[in-house]
């Protein structure tokens, strides 16, 4: 069996304006903070009008999870701000 080495996921995504992607950077702030048992860690950033995730896991599957967890938090963010 293979052991997986750290598995890293960077991500950046335009928003029509600086205002949403600080609206949406406001709203997935908190989960930022994840327990430090936590099997990844996530920083988010926004720059501008790009909202910037960066994801580091133990392991891709946590990776592949935390990656679905944060776009579907900024899709509905994402919603919102258009309502």
């Amino acid at each position: 069996m293979v052991k997986a080495e750290k598995a890293n996921s960077f991500i950046n995504l335009a928003f029509p304006s600086s205002k949403a992607a600080s609206v949406a950077c406001r709203s997935l702030k908190p989960e930022e903070i994840l327990p430090k048992e936590s099997r990844c860690s996530v920083e988010i950033v926004c720059r501008k009008n790009v909202l910037c995730l960066e994801i580091n896991a133990k392991d891709t599957a946590t990776l592949r999870a935390a990656v679905n967890s944060f776009l579907r938090w900024v899709a509905v963010a994402y919603d919102m701000i258009k309502v």
